[in-house]
């Protein structure tokens, strides 16, 4: 495999060249977040007592089609999620569409109590919205600057979607533990956040390199981190693009 140069390092920063490219139903449990490819079916237990909230973080539910009529009700909410309730005792299934053109089946499986709330989250590269115009409008390595500094200082760019961790990874050097805190996508690109551990006794020296893996196109560290002492942490984003996966 070739591996890609790097193209700039600015405050702990490293790129790699590449082409360019609300309301919640009182009473439910912490949300549950269901990862679903579009197209993809899940089965999920819904309370047949209470409302139950669906999401689909990053994008809008505009349509719920019940197949066998399970559902006794059904309410959008102004943040795109919808607000399902069911008196069934037996399960049921319902199609979810949304605003980028996702569908997903779900079969409901109806019990007693409190409500939940659902977060169907599903990969958004290569879907329509806003990141497509600002990626493909934008020099690549001003695109790749910007979207790292925005999400170092907390600021999430407007054409950009943060989303619930489900399946990212990051492989690291032996002595240290990676796991993913945050993730935002936007068209082309994706940016995860990822905490990082020495857990070892000792000082490790710390690069940019050790976190690069294949379709990477940044790599960001907190700070000027040289090195890491025995149970020291920082944080990485890692910036990879639709072709690498």
């Amino acid at each position: 495999m070739k591996k890609i140069k790097p193209l700039l390092f600015i405050s702990g920063c490293v790129f790699f060249m590449a082409p360019a490219i609300s309301a919640t139903p009182s009473g439910t449990l912490a949300p549950t977040v269901v990862p679903l490819a579009n197209g993809g079916q899940a089965n999920i237990a819904v309370s047949n007592t209470d409302p139950n909230l669906f999401t689909v973080p990053g994008d809008r539910i505009t349509a719920i089609n019940s197949l066998d009529g399970g559902l006794t009700n059904q309410e959008q909410t102004d943040s795109g999620g919808a607000i399902l309730a069911t008196v069934s005792k037996k399960p049921f299934t319902f199609i979810v569409e949304t605003e980028r053109g996702l569908n997903f089946s779900i079969r409901a499986v109806p019990r007693a109590g409190v409500g939940r709330t659902i977060q169907l989250v599903s990969e958004l590269i290569g879907t329509p919205g806003p990141a497509k115009s600002w990626e493909e409008s934008n020099p690549y390595e001003s695109v790749l600057v910007s979207l790292n500094r925005a999400v170092r200082q907390g600021q999430i760019p407007d054409e950009y979607q943060s989303i619930p961790v489900t399946s990212e990874v990051l492989s690291v050097p032996a002595g240290l533990r990676a796991t993913a805190a945050r993730v935002w996508t936007g068209h082309h690109l994706k940016v995860v956040r990822y905490d990082v551990e020495n857990v070892t006794l000792s000082a490790r020296a710390i690069r940019e390199s050790d976190f690069w893996q294949a379709g990477t196109r940044a790599i960001m560290l907190s700070g000027s981190v040289g090195q890491l002492v025995g149970g020291g942490r920082l944080q990485v984003w890692v910036t990879t693009a639709e072709e690498s996966r």
